[in-house]
């Protein structure tokens, strides 16, 4: 039982670390997608300001305040966009600038819901090739060899502990 839970939890974390290189990378290409569609949006909006002899904040607050409701929508739609670029890119930025190894760990620490559930939609599993990948799955193997060692050590004692209290059979 102990050397099944080991094989099991080994295969099953080696396995999912496996994919984590591949997954991030295709994370981090709609990232850089979608805020490079959204830069294109955002400076057309900051030109337009500046034309206006408007910084971004006062053309997104002249917007907001108009007394013409429809031209108030679009004055917080503004705003909503600008703070969806601005986050979207500093992801980007944050993954860029890691080591290949460490961008799933950092990409979990701070999730973008839409993009990942695009990505999840797409994704397809793959043997895991770059020195990253590979070196991803035998931290899952390592850590599930270890995850089913400590289930099996933890059903051992619970064992033990019902046969000392005398109710089951050794």
């Amino acid at each position: 039982m102990k050397l099944v839970l080991r094989v099991s939890g080994a295969v099953l974390a080696g396995f999912l670390f496996s994919q984590a290189s591949e997954f991030t990378q295709q994370y981090l290409q709609r990232l850089g997608g979608a805020a490079d569609a959204l830069r294109s949006v955002v400076e057309r909006f900051d030109a337009s300001a500046a034309s206006a002899g408007l910084s971004r904040p006062a053309a997104v607050e002249r917007l907001q305040t108009s007394p013409d409701a429809f031209v108030a929508r679009q004055g917080f739609d503004a705003a909503e966009t600008i703070a969806r670029y601005e986050a979207l890119e500093r992801r980007y930025r944050e993954l860029l600038r890691s080591a290949p190894l460490f961008r799933p760990f950092i990409a979990l620490s701070d999730v973008d819901k839409a993009v990942v559930a695009g990505v999840a939609g797409d994704y397809r599993p793959a043997l895991p090739t770059t020195p990253d990948g590979l070196a991803l799955t035998l931290v899952g193997l390592g850590g599930g060899w270890v995850a089913g060692a400590g289930t099996a050590l933890g059903l051992r004692h619970r064992r033990a502990r019902r046969i000392r209290a005398g109710r089951e059979l050794p």
